[in-house]
């Protein structure tokens, strides 16, 4: 790689990248702001054109930018650190590097930073943080933090219970094609829970989980049409989503058998 970050009075990149490492990350000295924005620039475009076919020096490219201040290359960095390709695995810096995104506003920076504090995922666990961050994510439209918020109201984690404010938020997140969310509707639904009881749009939720290829809810909507809950009775349809379920949860015949059956 072209030794740019001298250019830009960078120190170097240390050889393994703590949580340390990362909260003093030095800051490039530039004379102009245009001349730092084209010089941060051409470290993310040096970096996306060498993500496929070399990702290690890549990820120095992203890390320059990271270091610079460029909030998408802090959660690229924090992404290749976390899952580890083709340099060590460091879910500590990883998880510093989420942190420092979210607070400069990138929203799926955000939602990992509030999953890591939610499971203690290369941090300390603390649930109202999460519940927090998951919150600031669903009101910029993520669709899995809007979910995952729903969860932290409908079971106290991280603050008081809401069952109310969790289905509409899980009504939200289902309506943008979100399949576990059009499950809790469907559950909560059929049992009341923060919704007024209502047997046909439990099953109406129940099967467009269904259609979007969760097992559990193939066989409830088998079921349903099987004894007419909440929809009309219909053997076929239920033959058929159980069929689909099977099909799904059966293991894939062994090729290598079933030449030898022919056989």
């Amino acid at each position: 790689m072209l030794p740019i970050a001298l250019a830009l009075t960078l120190l170097p990149v240390p050889a393994v990248f703590t949580t340390h490492d990362v909260a003093e990350a030095p800051t490039p000295a530039f004379t102009a702001v245009d001349d730092r924005d084209a010089v941060v620039a051409n470290m993310v475009a040096q970096a996306e054109a060498l993500d496929a076919t070399a990702p290690a020096e890549a990820f120095e490219w992203w890390l320059d930018a990271a270091h610079a201040g460029h909030v998408d290359a802090m959660h690229e960095v924090a992404v290749r650190l976390h899952d580890g390709a083709w340099i060590g695995r460091d879910v500590r810096a990883a998880a510093a590097w989420w942190r420092m995104g979210a607070h400069r506003g990138h929203v799926e920076a955000g939602y990992n930073w509030a999953w890591c504090c939610l499971h203690g995922h290369g941090t300390r666990r603390n649930e109202p943080m999460a519940r927090r961050w998951f919150e600031v994510a669903a009101a910029s439209g993520h669709v899995d933090a809007t979910a995952s918020l729903a969860r932290c109201l409908a079971n106290a984690v991280g603050g008081p219970r809401d069952q109310a404010t969790a289905c509409r938020l899980w009504a939200k997140a289902a309506h943008a094609g979100h399949v576990q969310s059009m499950r809790a509707m469907a559950l909560a639904r059929q049992l009341g829970r923060g919704v007024e009881q209502d047997m046909a749009k439990a099953a109406r939720w129940w099967l467009a989980a269904a259609e979007g290829g969760d097992i559990q809810s193939m066989l409830v909507t088998a079921a349903n049409y099987e004894i007419g809950n909440g929809v009309p009775r219909d053997e076929a349809k239920a033959d058929a989503w159980y069929g689909n379920a099977a099909y799904l949860l059966l293991p894939a015949p062994d090729p290598v058998a079933l030449t030898l059956v022919g056989d």
